[in-house]
């Protein structure tokens, strides 16, 4: 094939993802009934397939031998590739196409060195410049939650930064063009955004590495060298990323010292903001976010109180327009109550009542705000970005909705198909658990509170509503991936992989912190877990020793029920019968389930019970997810 027709098939590659997109998320308000809903999300998951098809046949053909090193990089090949790359993060802007097959690529591309004396250090620049880009959006997804390989990442990631800015020396930087000088200067600054951190709390010598970038780009940008080497470069946009990149530390845990500087970069950018002509800087740069950002720093600084702080953020909070969904909108509706949430969490802010009523018009409003987004805008994806702080910063407060509930709403604006698994793991773990209560309650015994089947029967709708619970809980912890479970463009890599193995660890941590969710821990962290413990993950769970490993083999067989049987919100395969998950359990029978489970299932009763939840039952869960939507934005409505 041709590089023309090569460079088409990536073009469609890129059309396919972002159409895909559009069918995942379709415009409720296009949408007049649940009926039509279910049809509709049925009949785009079937040309969503198609398109996956087509992606992951590009993908096999063109790019798995050069993934695997089965053929030689050829000259065509080391041309075509970074256009793919940039066409994958769309190097304009942040919007991102594939941003995870971007980073695979340009860490190939940027490995395969091959002569040195033959090398283009120009091409070598702008690549590692942009890899710096795709870097900080993968490391700003692996900070919302607790993944053991962010430090090896951020690692790889620093040390390709730290490699660009050896080309800001004089000597080097003289010899480039003026293309890869810009990238430079533009991308060795931006390597300050790689520090981002805010789950933990780092030492100084962290954040110092962090600020020294920081300063090396003020004394370029005061060197007249630079300057005379290249006088078209927008210094003026180069001067505002140096305030603007360092104000932004103070959306992580930052020590006093740092945070004072971080509070002086915020002054620094509200004063350029005032006085800047360029329009490209005010369009994109929205001034009270910046003001969120003074005062975050203000507070770990020790200049402000977090109470004032707060007050400050909610005056601003309260001007917000319900239905602007513009950058400065979505700063004020997410960005201003998220930071408003991280300062009352982070500096353990004691709640009056006056701020529990605040607790609950941000965590209604927020969640209506996301109903109302159009699923199809590039705003779409910033928004859920900004979403799982909350989850992060989100404390129980009376009158307001409970961990439980602000999850399974978050899930319902976001990503329906979640909700609707969600739903149907509970009401066929319900199902299950409640048959099993009545054939052998002497499975129950050792559940909290049950010593004998009398104390079982007693406690049988207490086991019945906890398991319900615990079911609809279980995929908590995918809030923190929602773009990765939402690749439905092609077949996931094997990091991805490890990505969504580590949702049910992630959620169980976070589960651990709230009451609503705390007793369902081990149903959240188990639920992949073999009933014999050889398989699944995560690998260092013994669910043997739970009081709830009864529950736990009951929701993992129900999981794997709704992700087998489901031909809706799936892009792989079509859905498989219930007499084929019987014969799947049958054969997995005391190692992967549960022996009792081929008696269960062939029970009459349970039987039928689970055919209705497989047909009429999920088609309502479909409707109520519909209605549930289409009424919160029926409630937005001016």
């Amino acid at each position: 094939m041709d590089k023309e027709e090569c460079y088409g098939l990536f073009q469609k590659y890129v059309r396919n993802m972002k159409e895909i997109r559009g069918l995942a998320t379709p415009a409720i308000k296009d949408i007049k009934s649940p009926e039509d809903y279910y049809e509709i999300l049925y009949s785009n998951f079937v040309k969503i397939s198609e398109l996956s098809d087509e992606n992951r046949k590009l993908i096999e053909k063109y790019l798995m031998p050069v993934l695997k090193n089965e053929v030689d990089i050829t000259e065509d090949t080391k041309e075509l590739m970074p256009l793919f790359v940039e066409m994958l993060v769309e190097n304009s802007s942040f919007k991102e196409v594939d941003v995870h097959l971007s980073e695979i690529l340009s860490d190939i591309f940027l490995s395969d060195d091959g002569d040195s004396e033959k090398v283009d250090e120009n091409s070598r620049v702008i690549s590692m410049a942009k890899k710096v880009k795709s870097d900080y959006i993968v490391i700003s997804g692996l900070t919302r939650y607790h993944n053991p390989d962010t430090l090896k990442i951020r690692k790889l990631a620093l040390d390709n930064r730290n490699q660009l800015a050896t080309y800001l020396e004089k000597d080097a930087f003289s010899k480039l063009s003026d293309e890869a000088k810009g990238m430079a200067l533009q991308f060795s600054l931006m390597g300050a955004l790689l520090y981002e951190n805010n789950l933990y709390r780092m030492p100084d010598s962290y954040w110092q590495r962090c600020l020294d970038i920081l300063e090396t780009a003020l004394d370029i940008l005061n060197d007249p060298f630079y300057k005379e080497s290249l006088p078209d470069y927008a210094w003026d946009a180069y001067e505002f990323r140096i305030y603007y990149y360092g104000s932004f530390l103070a959306y992580s845990i930052l020590p006093e010292s740092v945070a004072k500087k971080a509070y002086i970069y915020a002054q620094k950018a509200l004063e350029f903001l005032k006085t800047c002509t360029n329009e490209n800087i005010v369009a994109a740069v929205d001034e009270e976010q910046e003001r969120d950002l003074l005062y975050l720093a203000s507070v770990q600084a020790g200049y402000v109180s977090a109470r004032d702080a707060c007050d400050v953020f909610y005056e601003a909070y309260e001007k917000r327009d319900r239905l602007d969904y513009s950058t400065t909108g979505i700063n004020k509706n997410l960005d201003t109550p998220s930071s408003y949430l991280s300062i009352s969490k982070m500096m353990d802010l004691q709640l009056n009542e006056k701020e529990y009523d605040r607790y609950k018009e941000i965590e209604d409003s927020v969640i209506e705000y996301l109903y109302k987004i159009p699923k199809k805008s590039d705003q779409y994806l910033k928004c859920v970005t900004i979403l799982v702080n909350f989850p992060i910063y989100f404390r129980e407060v009376p009158g307001a909705m409970t961990f439980e509930e602000f999850c399974l709403n978050a899930f319902a604006t976001i990503h329906p198909q979640t909700y609707v698994h969600s739903k149907m793991v509970a009401r066929f773990s319900e199902c299950l658990v409640r048959h099993l209560l009545k054939l052998h309650p002497e499975y129950f015994i050792g559940y909290p509170g049950c010593d004998d089947t009398d104390q079982v029967k007693h406690n049988a709708e207490k086991i019945i509503n906890y398991t319900y619970h615990a079911a609809l809980c279980h995929d908590i912890g995918k809030i923190f991936i929602i773009d990765t479970i939402s690749m439905y463009g092609r077949d996931l890599m094997d990091d991805e992989f490890s990505q969504i193995k580590n949702h049910s660890e992630s959620g169980a941590r976070i589960a651990s912190e709230h009451a609503s969710t705390k007793d369902y821990v081990d149903v959240i962290k188990g639920h992949h877990v073999w009933y014999d413990c050889t398989g699944g993950y995560p690998d260092n769970f013994d669910t043997s020793k739970s009081k709830y490993k009864v529950i736990i083999d009951i929701v993992m067989a129900a999981d794997c029920l709704d992700a087998a049987t489901d031909i809706v919100g799936r892009s792989y395969n079509i859905g498989k019968t219930f007499s084929d998950f019987e014969m799947e359990v049958r054969e997995g029978a005391g190692s992967r389930y549960a022996p009792y489970l081929v008696e269960l299932l062939g029970d009459t009763e349970t039987r039928k019970d689970i055919e209705y939840l497989l047909n009429e039952g999920r088609k309502k869960i479909y409707s109520e997810a519909f209605l549930r939507i289409k009424q919160n934005i029926i409630s937005l409505s001016p």
